[in-house]
């Protein structure tokens, strides 16, 4: 990890629901500081009227509607072999080499979805294999994005 890069303790639960949930809605988030501190990490972020992206300083004051967890939030939450299989999908999403655990874990967290890649029978090869969702490839892209 690079000086520069956050580290981020163990997550809360409310983040792992978050990540869970099929929108992205942070549906709690204990205290009014802690969830401070979710917005100025970059962890989570509130919409204004126009549903424009608030700045962390007025999010709760101003904001209107339901925080939603940002790809950072969702790196937030992985343990080193969940991150590691995110950042390593191929350009179509697809995660190779990735232990049924981690996979089914990532599903959970609505990160990754099954599909049937190659059109087999089912009975020739693996029937489903483990892709990035829309959510997955943010949580990728916010990798990239880190300084």
């Amino acid at each position: 990890m690079s000086a520069k890069a956050k580290s981020y303790p163990p997550a809360p639960q409310h983040l792992r629901a978050a990540c869970a949930h099929p929108s992205g809605h942070l549906t709690s988030h204990g205290s009014r500081t802690t969830l401070q501190v979710y917005l100025d990490d970059g962890l989570v972020y509130r919409n204004d009227g126009d549903d424009f992206r608030l700045p962390a300083e007025l999010a709760q004051a101003q904001g209107v509607g339901p925080y939603f967890i940002t790809g950072a939030g969702r790196r937030a939450i992985l343990n080193d072999s969940q991150l590691s299989a995110v950042d390593s999908a191929d350009e179509d999403g697809a995660l190779r080499d990735v232990s049924w655990p981690t996979a089914a874990a990532l599903a959970r967290l609505t990160l990754v979805e099954y599909r049937d890649a190659d059109g087999d029978d089912g009975r020739t090869g693996p029937k489903h294999r483990p892709f990035l969702t829309p959510a997955g490839l943010d949580a990728a892209r916010a990798a990239k994005s880190q300084p």
